[in-house]
C-alpha cells in the first residue's frame, strides 16, 4: 500500500533574507517611480497653468447666433406664387413670392395718364408767356401810338387846327389803351408766375404727378416680394391665394455665411476678456475635428436677465444671489465657415485667449458705419426704375 502524506506533515518554506530584501527593494523602487510620476504631473501641470490654462476662460454656454431677416410684404395683394420653400438658398434680388397685379396695373395706367397730362398742361402754361409777352407788346405800342396822337394834337386845339371833339376821342383812345396795357401786364404777370424760375420736368405741378406716377411704379414692382440678402429660407409662413398687408411675416431668410456665436461667460471670468482677442471654438456638430478661429468681437454692457422681458427683482427678502452671465458675441474666420457650414442656435464651446489685454474692455470693434451683412441695394434700383420712366413720360409730352 501507498503510504499518505497529512497536510500537516508538509513543510512550510520561509523566504530567505536576501529574498525579502529583494522584495523590500522592489517596493521601494516602485514607490520611487509613483512619486517620481506625480511629481512629473505636477511640475507639468504647473507649467501648463502658469503659461496657458491662467490665461484662458472657456464656457459651453455659447450659441451660433446670425442674421434672421423677417421677409414681409410691402403692398397689398393676393398671393399668386410662392417661389421659394424652406432651406432653399436664395440671392439678393430673387424673388420669393409674387402678388396679383391687377390693382396695381389700374393705378399705375392712372398714374402715367395723369402725369402726361399734366406734362401738357404745363407745356401750355410755358406757351402762354409767349402769347401774353406778345399781346403786353402790342398794348405797349397801342399805349405808345395813342400816347403820340395825343400829343400832337394838343399844340394844335388851341389854334383851332383840331377841334376838341376829336383832341377828346384822342385822350380816351389813350385812356383805353392804357387800360389795354394793365390788363395785359397783369395777364403776362399771371402766366410769368406760373412758370417762374423752374422748367417743364421740374414744374411743381409735374413733380406731383411725377410723385404719384413713382408711387405707383414701385408699389406695382413691389408685387414681387424679393430677397434682400443671399441667404438660407429657413421658415415658411405664406401660401398661395393668401390676402396679405404691409409687415405681415411671410418667412425668414438667414445669411449662412454670416453667423457668429454669443458665448455667455460668467461674470467672474470677465477681468481679464478684452474685446480683440483670439477664441478657440468647437461645435459639438463637428466635435473636436474641426476648431473654429475666432475674436471677441463686443461684450455687453448688461446681463442677459437685464434685458429678458421680466427682469429679476432682487430687493426682495429671499433673496439668494446667483452667479450672471454676460453675453460675449464672438466673430468666426469666413473661411472656415465656408468649408464647415454652421446652423443659427447649434450649441458651441469657446476657449478665449487672454495673453492680449490691450484691448477695450466694453463696446465692440465695429465703426459707426454699417457692415456688409447690414446693408442691402436691391431696393435702390425700383426707384431709378420709376424716375426714369417718368422721364421718359414727360419727354413725350412737353
Amino acid at each position: 500500500m501507498t503510504e499518505q502524506t497529512s497536510p500537516e506533515t508538509v513543510a512550510t518554506v520561509e523566504p530567505t533574507e536576501a529574498q525579502i530584501a529583494a522584495n523590500a527593494a522592489t517596493r521601494r523602487k516602485k514607490m520611487t517611480m509613483a512619486i517620481g510620476a506625480f511629481l512629473l504631473m505636477g511640475i507639468a501641470f504647473a507649467i501648463y497653468y502658469t503659461f496657458v490654462a491662467r490665461f484662458n476662460e472657456s464656457t459651453d454656454n455659447a450659441y451660433v447666433g446670425g442674421n434672421v431677416v423677417a421677409i414681409n410684404a410691402q403692398t397689398s395683394g393676393t398671393v399668386e406664387a410662392v417661389l421659394a420653400e424652406e432651406n432653399q438658398e436664395v440671392k439678393a434680388g430673387q424673388a420669393l413670392v409674387t402678388l396679383n397685379a391687377t390693382d396695381a396695373d389700374v393705378a399705375l395706367t392712372q398714374a402715367s395718364a395723369q402725369l402726361a397730362d399734366t406734362t401738357r398742361q404745363i407745356r401750355q402754361a410755358f406757351n402762354n408767356t409767349g402769347i401774353t409777352n406778345a399781346q403786353l407788346a402790342q398794348a405797349n405800342t397801342a399805349v405808345t401810338t395813342a400816347q403820340e396822337a395825343v400829343n400832337r394834337r394838343a399844340p394844335l386845339v388851341a389854334t383851332g387846327a383840331v377841334s376838341k371833339e376829336e383832341f377828346a376821342t384822342a385822350q380816351d383812345a389813350l385812356a383805353k389803351a392804357k387800360a389795354a396795357q394793365q390788363v395785359a401786364q397783369s395777364q403776362n404777370n399771371s402766366a410769368t408766375a406760373q412758370v417762374a424760375n423752374t422748367d417743364i420736368a421740374h414744374h411743381p405741378s409735374v413733380e406731383r404727378a411725377k410723385a404719384a406716377f413713382r408711387s405707383a411704379y414701385i408699389n406695382q414692382k413691389r408685387l414681387a416680394v424679393i430677397a434682400p440678402i443671399d441667404g438660407i429660407v429657413a421658415k415658411r409662413y405664406v401660401q398661395v391665394g393668401q390676402s396679405v398687408a404691409p409687415n405681415l411675416p411671410l418667412m425668414n431668410l438667414v445669411a449662412a455665411n454670416q453667423v457668429w456665436v454669443d458665448a455667455n461667460f460668467k461674470e467672474t471670468q470677465l477681468a481679464n476678456l478684452r474685446v480683440g482677442q483670439d477664441v478657440e471654438i468647437k461645435a459639438d456638430m463637428y466635435g473636436s475635428a474641426v476648431t473654429y478661429k475666432g475674436k471677441v468681437q463686443g461684450i455687453a454692457i448688461g446681463t442677459g436677465s437685464a434685458f429678458s422681458v421680466l427682469p429679476a427683482q432682487n430687493a426682495t427678502g429671499n433673496w439668494i444671489k446667483i452667479v450672471q452671465r454676460i453675453p460675449v458675441r464672438i466673430t468666426i474666420d469666413a473661411e472656415q465657415l465656408k468649408k464647415f457650414p454652421l446652423r443659427v442656435g447649434m450649441s458651441m464651446e469657446a476657449i478665449v485667449d487672454t495673453h492680449a489685454r490691450d484691448g477695450a474692455v466694453l463696446g465692440s470693434t465695429a465703426d459707426t458705419a454699417a457692415t456688409a451683412d447690414l446693408v442691402t441695394t436691391v431696393y435702390t434700383q425700383d426707384a431709378a426704375e420709376a424716375d426714369a420712366a417718368a422721364m421718359k413720360i414727360i419727354d413725350a409730352n412737353k
